[in-house]
């Protein structure tokens, strides 16, 4: 039988915490000076090695952000790993606000994290906030096939947001901004 974790000595609930406050200097305390930290992000593969960097990536993600909102997060152990999942909507600067979720799986001693594995989201679009058609209107078209990537998915940038350098008119054609 195992005892459950305090929170107050979590380092998962400690880097949340951190994150949800943008205390980017705290969030690099959770970490041990050599962490090793890979995230698996849109549009792929980040390494990166020590506290200060691995706080730094964090900050490039969130650090910007006009509204960060903690919607939900938990942390607990699988066997000698702690599992730690947040999910964030973060509104940046003439954007509307995105929901992202991130899931770490960790190397941790009593009070700090020594290595960590992240899968992301991305940043996604909120759905609670989401416009609703106009009574009488049509809906949004798809983005042009220009904003298209393989498979038929829309194409994003390297923070994972979706493409929108072309629009579309009033029949759904494509046209540049």
């Amino acid at each position: 039988m195992t005892t459950p974790r305090s929170s107050a000595i979590d380092p998962g609930t400690r880097l949340v915490a951190a994150l949800a406050d943008r205390d980017f200097r705290q969030l690099a305390r959770v970490l041990t000076a050599d962490v090793c930290m890979r995230a698996l992000i849109p549009p792929g593969l980040v390494e990166v090695s020590g506290a200060e960097a691995a706080a730094a990536k964090f900050s490039s993600w969130f650090g910007d952000a006009e509204e960060l909102d903690l919607v939900r997060s938990g942390s607990d152990t699988v066997a000698d790993r702690l599992h730690v999942f947040y999910q964030l909507r973060v509104k940046k600067p003439g954007d509307v606000s995105k929901i992202v979720e991130q899931h770490l799986l960790c190397e941790y001693d009593d009070d700090r994290i020594m290595a960590l594995d992240l899968v992301c989201s991305g940043f996604r679009p909120d759905e609670t906030e989401a416009p609703q058609p106009v009574s009488g209107t049509r809906a949004a078209k798809s983005p042009p096939e220009a904003t298209r990537g393989s498979h038929g998915r829309p194409k994003r940038d390297e923070a994972g947001q979706i493409a929108s350098s072309a629009h579309t008119d009033e029949r759904g054609k494509g046209v540049s901004s």
